[in-house]
């Protein structure tokens, strides 16, 4: 034994503090070294704590994450609780999917769909959905203005009320099915398709469009207003698109089974 080791066994009796420490210690390092198990969390122990007191960030987070398990382990609730979520961010951690889930933990039920909204003079969806598809470069005034100058064009020319001659514009040009094409073992197949009344409303739109994009003459409110009324009446370029897709629908009937 070292004089030095010596030489803390007497201050530790005349400091009885320091007494008891040295004993309570002495005492553990004993129990460690008769059980080899107890031996390893007791090293390990201590190492962590130097190296905590040594380092004062490492320090907080050592006493906070033991303060909290001995808060769990005395709630049994709660160490259920502790322990799930450390068992759960491990495995999210390893794997980038779960880590994925974890986050995006928002039920889909919660989640409410888009709905367009409504322009402010018809208070009309339709008519919105109209103007964002006129719509180019950002110019959304002028989508507006070459809108509602075709209504009011149509209004002067039928004597009907625009909003009616749009929706039947817009009915009569929708589409029940719709045509996919699909690659099968190196060939190209036109599948049939049904499609949603949204998306159905959406080829309208586009058809209508394209269609009185397609007129000759430079005024797009006038020629979407001939358009509109045509398509009301089942004539014009927008419902023979629309016949065209039914009649390719029905000729390859038989490779609806690829979808």
């Amino acid at each position: 034994m070292s004089w030095q080791s010596t030489a803390k066994k007497r201050a530790a009796k005349s400091d009885p503090i320091y007494h008891n420490r040295l004993v309570n210690s002495s005492s553990n390092k004993r129990a460690a070294k008769s059980d080899p198990i107890n031996s390893k969390r007791f090293i390990n122990n201590s190492s962590n704590k130097r190296t905590a007191k040594l380092d004062p960030i490492n320090y907080k987070r050592f006493s906070n994450s033991s303060s909290n398990k001995r808060t769990a382990k005395s709630d049994s609730l709660n160490y259920k609780r502790f322990s799930n979520t450390a068992t759960k961010k491990n495995a999210a951690e390893s794997d980038p999917l779960k880590h994925k889930q974890l986050i995006n933990t928002i039920p889909k039920e919660r989640i409410a769909k888009r709905t367009a909204k409504s322009d402010p003079i018809y208070n009309n969806r339709l008519v919105n959905m109209l103007v964002n598809r006129i719509l180019k470069h950002g110019k959304k005034s002028l989508a507006y203005r070459i809108l509602y100058r075709a209504m009011r064009k149509i209004q002067r020319k039928t004597a009907k009320n625009p909003l009616v001659v749009l929706r039947q514009a817009i009915r009569g040009v929708t589409p029940k099915v719709t045509v996919k094409t699909r690659r099968k073992s190196g060939s190209t197949y036109q599948v049939p398709i049904k499609i949603r009344s949204t998306k159905a409303k959406v080829l309208a739109i586009r058809w209508l469009l394209g269609a009185s994009r397609k007129r000759p003459g430079r005024n797009m409110d006038l020629k979407l207003s001939y358009e509109l009324i045509n398509a009301a009446k089942k004539q014009g370029n927008a419902i023979r698109k629309k016949e065209e897709t039914h009649r390719m629908a029905e000729a390859n009937r038989a490779f609806a089974h690829y979808r």
